[in-house]
């Protein structure tokens, strides 16, 4: 299978775990098409008018992930016009772990790349955690490490 493929399989993995979640969830594959300009996530997740649009990457072992300037800037204008947050969500290939870090985290390189550094991979949000933050459920000041797991 192409890394390709693999990749979109890992999307539709993310796609039905929110959707098992109550989530409105749909998958907008653009990586590679001749839509250019437009300005769409790999993924929308809506929860009671709640939106999250997210950028999916896959890596074999933790480590720093670095994002094109053009796919970060259009993640934070699609954001802004939906009325949205903006999160990269990281699988962990192995592990079946899902993290998600606010897209306002990176760091924008000398190169105009956006980077994702390992501390942020340890101290994201793992696919509970964001629920939880999105129903409601529990307030972003009360997470103090992704490895809690809400009520």
């Amino acid at each position: 299978m192409s890394n390709r493929r693999r990749g979109f399989a890992h999307e539709r993995d993310l796609v039905l775990k929110f959707w098992s979640h109550g989530f409105a969830v749909m998958r907008a594959p653009a990586s590679g098409s001749k839509a250019k300009r437009v300005l769409y996530p790999d993924i929308v997740a809506i929860y009671k008018g709640r939106v999250i649009a997210v950028e999916v990457k896959t890596v074999r072992e933790p480590r720093s992930i670095y994002i094109d300037g053009d796919q970060y800037e259009k993640l934070v204008e699609f954001s802004k016009r939906a009325g949205g947050e903006a999160y990269i969500a990281v699988k962990i290939i192995g592990s079946g772990e899902w993290i998600f870090i606010p897209i306002d985290k990176l760091v924008k390189t000398e190169s105009g790349k956006y980077k994702l550094n390992i501390e942020l991979l340890n101290t994201g949000l793992k696919l509970e955690g964001l629920v939880s933050l999105v129903k409601g459920v529990r307030k972003l000041t009360e997470f103090t490490s992704r490895d809690i797991t809400p009520p």
